[in-house]
């Protein structure tokens, strides 16, 4: 009885596997955002460790909305890893627009000791600063990784530089 059976779920399976592919054509490519850092503000101070609040602007170069439904990241000052976060606020980014959002970052009391020892020894002319991560698409399975770089001079007569 079982060699009908086994013909029938073999195709059942080819079936579904042909019908979930062609479901997975379907859906738009997306383009890569670009996530930069607009804006820090010190939240918190404790012993231990200090939160900061971000703002990050999203850009879309899609021709189509971005629904965000959550994103982490890692913030780096002259190489070194120094905060980190993440996020479950939503934020739809419309099709080849831009948009704001505050996101808050933990850093340990270590590094903020180590880059403010970096930057009293008076040799430093320019901070840089990477921001990494990744974004969760409403309705997409893998997250868009985002990865922006700046500096930031001390002198105040020179401008900021920034990359991506």
């Amino acid at each position: 009885m079982q060699t009908n059976a086994s013909p029938v779920r073999s195709i059942t399976l080819l079936a579904l596997l042909f019908v979930l592919s062609g479901c997975a054509a379907l859906a738009p490519k997306i383009d890569p955002p670009h996530v930069s850092l607009s804006d820090l503000k010190l939240k918190d101070v404790g012993l231990f460790e200090q939160r900061f609040t971000l703002t990050l602007r999203i850009q879309n170069p899609n021709d189509f909305a971005l629904p965000i439904k959550g994103m982490d990241y890692e913030v780096f000052l002259n190489d070194q890893k120094f905060a980190r976060g993440v996020s479950n606020d939503a934020v739809t980014v419309p099709a080849l627009g831009e948009a704001l959002t505050s996101v808050d970052v933990v850093s340990n009391a270590g590094s903020l000791w180590q880059q403010a020892q970096t930057l009293m020894n008076g040799k430093q002319t320019a901070l840089r600063y990477r921001l990494s991560g990744g974004l969760r698409v409403v309705n997409r399975a893998v997250k868009i990784p985002f990865d922006y770089q700046g500096e930031f001079k001390l002198n105040p007569s020179e401008h900021i530089r920034s990359t991506q």
